[in-house]
């Protein structure tokens, strides 16, 4: 690899140089405008953005894509494809000129040349032309500063930098730890640093928040693999552990697909070759879609000659292009596949368009996904194949609806949805303090949309609130019981929160508790999951690490309230954890599940069991239930906390809850699918008590029934083993998960496959 770039390349100098020239030409003022969407980590330099649509300086209703040149340093053949392009598309050739009008005139096209100024200036000046990181200034004693540009100007060993694609908040976890080697054959020791914490770098904020500001549709980051085991190469999210996918892979795969056989390889032999990205470690095109919808795929283009000469970089240049049309076509259905739903949410009454609408496709959804939501014009847009879809479209303040939409290749398939306001309620809460309690309270009231805080005094106080599902939580301190109420508000309702000294035991101070099962691990005031990073991975398909406190007496008590300080982060939708309180016969009073990812700091969660005939002696346990494929951070708990008083009001509190409305039970998974015969069934709105789950094959023959008994209302995680709840060994083939609660009847199908 040689020290000095073909004078081809552009430097920074000259990248702002460019972008500025065209910047001062009359003539494109109406459709080209460059914008500094944030700066450097290290060197404060401006991180330069290009917008090219007609009326560019106005925000409008369209489909926005976005091209990012180079991230990485020394990967700077496709910053040079992305320069061409802007040229293309503010002054085509003549045969182009339609294409591109109709392109402006309908789209946001978002252009990034470099995300990595510092590293690319570090290239140009021939310092090292392997670096690949920015310049945050280490030390090699630590990760904090010394007041030198750490570098070798061989490949890896830079100890200054970190790596922006593994800045990410999603999945950082997983990529290098500061001065981490290179354990493959390649040897880039250093080169991979994730940074201190997630975003911690200007460069991945810039990137960060002008992606929840657009809501792109489709991107492409270019990248080019130094070792060449990549190289040539277009990666999608995501296909982890061999069965595990992102819920919109089938339709992202096959986009990638097609996409790739636009791309030629340099020796002619064929083309780009589309895979499945596999590898968790904070990357920008994860993040992209969990968190924002936007198909980003990362093309690994070149070859391991990643700073080619002038004329191979040319033919490299024009063999990639095609991929950045082709994306561009795909999002307005030029001449191509039109497979897209969109539409506009608005009040049904008003008019008014509707921003920050949840948009669910309830075939291609999953709790790893961050809600799609309804842009500033109420405008939803979501990728698909064509086929038959049940959309779920709601909104603080609405009554949620569900439509089923056929979408076809031929156009764009638009679906505007008008919401009713949800009526209003009256919610009548009385506290009653006996204790000197401070005479203002705040409440947190949660809902699907978010948590809004109240003030309540003592004595009555009157709430205007939509129809919907809520949790109130008032906490206290010191030996004052919390209080907690879930509620279903569709008609007015009336609480007494009784606020009394609550019978304090303080249940973490035992840990690790003896009853048990798995590799828990207690000390300085925590306990752990683990004693790892990461909890293991293993061979069964399910397993339960638990642990039981011992029985506590609350003789007398009828109110009880567990209060949790925890964090986690576990596998979404597939390896739950879960606290249960029961009584000392086994009975689940009530039960808590929770799983993904709420890491960052450690939050409080409370827990309430109510029996007007009092409570006899109870237990709190701990479940972990991975399923032993993919592994996370896992569990942490700082305190579990009990609380139990007798209430003189609860008979009043609970006599005035009025009617429960009817909530549809939704099952929103059923993992792994196909699988060995042990799945797990993920359902919401579960409106507690009993119920049952029968398995009948293709014949309609029922193979076996599994009664649910004492279920606590809300999402729930159900176990099966087919071949132990039938008793009998169950061969291949489809069967039916029917799900029966209050004469409800869901039907989810499955694959089994044996070995």
């Amino acid at each position: 690899m040689s020290q000095v770039l073909d004078a081809r390349y552009h430097s920074l100098d000259e990248i702002h140089t460019f972008l500025d020239s065209l910047d001062q030409i009359s003539e494109y003022e109406s459709f080209y405008r460059v914008d500094t969407i944030g700066y450097s980590h290290q060197e404060n330099r401006p991180i330069l953005a290009v917008k090219i649509s007609d009326n560019v300086q106005v925000r409008e209703d369209e489909a926005r894509v976005l091209f990012i040149g180079q991230v990485h340093a020394e990967e700077v053949i496709g910053l040079e494809a992305v320069l061409d392009l802007i040229l293309d598309l503010i002054n085509p050739e003549i045969s182009n000129t339609n294409h591109v009008n109709i392109l402006r005139a309908n789209m946001e096209i978002w252009i990034i040349p470099t995300v990595n100024p510092e590293g690319l200036t570090a290239v140009h000046e021939a310092l090292d032309v392997s670096y690949r990181k920015n310049k945050r200034d280490l030390s090699p004693e630590g990760p904090y500063s010394n007041g030198i540009f750490d570098y070798d100007p061989s490949i890896g060993n830079d100890i200054d930098g970190v790596d922006i694609n593994r800045n990410f908040d999603f999945n950082w976890t997983f990529g290098d730890t500061f001065l981490e080697p290179d354990n493959s054959d390649y040897a880039a020791h250093y080169d991979y640093y994730k940074g201190e914490t997630p975003f911690s770098e200007g460069e991945a904020v810039a990137i960060r928040d002008l992606a929840l500001r657009e809501k792109f549709l489709f991107s492409i980051v270019w990248h080019s693999s130094r070792s060449g085991n990549l190289s040539e190469k277009l990666y999608t999210s995501w296909l982890w552990a061999a069965s595990k996918v992102s819920p919109d892979l089938a339709y992202m795969k096959s986009i990638a697909d097609d996409l790739a056989s636009e791309l030629v390889k340099e020796d002619g032999s064929g083309t780009y070759l589309s895979r499945y990205s596999a590898s968790r470690n904070g990357k920008l095109h994860d993040w992209f879609y969990t968190e924002t919808g936007c198909i980003q795929y990362l093309i690994e283009c070149g070859t391991a000659n990643l700073q080619p000469d002038s004329t191979l970089l040319e033919d490299t240049i024009d063999r990639i292009m095609p991929a950045m049309w082709f994306l561009m076509d795909r999002s307005i259905g030029y001449y191509m596949d039109a497979s897209q739903l969109t539409g506009i949410v608005s009040d049904g009454v008003t008019g008014m368009v509707i921003e920050g609408a949840r948009i669910e496709i309830l075939e291609h959804n999953g709790s790893v996904l961050k809600p799609r939501t309804t842009d500033g014009f109420g405008r939803y847009r979501r990728i698909l194949d064509a086929g038959t879809y049940h959309v779920r479209i709601s909104a603080k303040g609405y009554e949620t609806q569900t439509h089923t939409v056929v979408v076809n290749t031929a156009a764009i398939t638009n679906q505007d949805i008008g919401l009713n306001p949800a009526t209003m309620r009256t919610l009548n809460f009385t506290i009653i303090d006996e204790d000197e309690m401070p005479l203002v309270y705040a409440g947190y009231l949660s809902s699907e949309f978010g948590v809004d805080t109240l003030t309540f005094g003592e004595g009555l106080n009157t709430v205007e609130l939509p129809s919907a599902s809520y949790d109130l939580v008032i906490p206290t301190n010191g030996l004052i019981i919390p209080w907690k109420k879930s509620f279903n508000l569709d008609s007015n309702l009336g609480f007494t929160a009784h606020f009394i000294n609550g019978n304090l035991q303080l249940l973490s101070a035992s840990w690790p508790w003896n009853n048990g099962e798995g590799p828990w691990v207690a000390g300085n005031v925590l306990l752990r999951s683990q004693a790892g990073l990461r909890y293991a991975n293993g061979d069964s398909s399910l397993s339960e690490q638990w642990m039981e406190s011992p029985l506590v007496d609350l003789s007398g008590k009828n109110r009880i309230v567990l209060e949790v300080h925890q964090r986690y982060e576990t596998e979404w939708d597939h390896d739950p954890i879960s606290i249960l309180i029961l009584n000392k016969e086994d009975s689940v009073l009530i039960s808590q599940t929770w799983t993904g990812m709420r890491w960052d700091d450690f939050q409080i969660d409370y827990m309430t069991a109510i029996q007007e005939s009092g409570f006899d002696s109870v237990k709190v346990r701990l479940s972990f239930t991975p399923d032993q494929s993919v592994n996370y951070r896992g569990w942490e708990l700082q305190a579990v906390k009990l609380f139990a008083v007798d209430d003189a009001y609860l008979g009043l509190s609970e006599s005035q809850g009025g009617s429960v409305p009817k909530m549809p039970i939704r099952i929103n998974g059923l993992y792994p699918n196909p699988s060995n015969g042990q799945f797990q069934l993920d359902v919401s709105h579960w409106p507690g008590g009993k119920g049952h789950i029968s398995v009948y094959n293709l014949l309609g023959q029922e193979i076996s029934q599994i009664n649910l008994e004492n279920v606590s209302p809300g999402r729930q995680f159900f176990h099966l083993d087919l071949e132990q709840s039938s008793r009998r060994l169950v061969s291949s083939g489809v069967y039916f998960i029917v799900l029966n609660i209050n004469k409800e009847i869901i039907t989810k199908k499955c694959v089994l496959l044996k070995q």
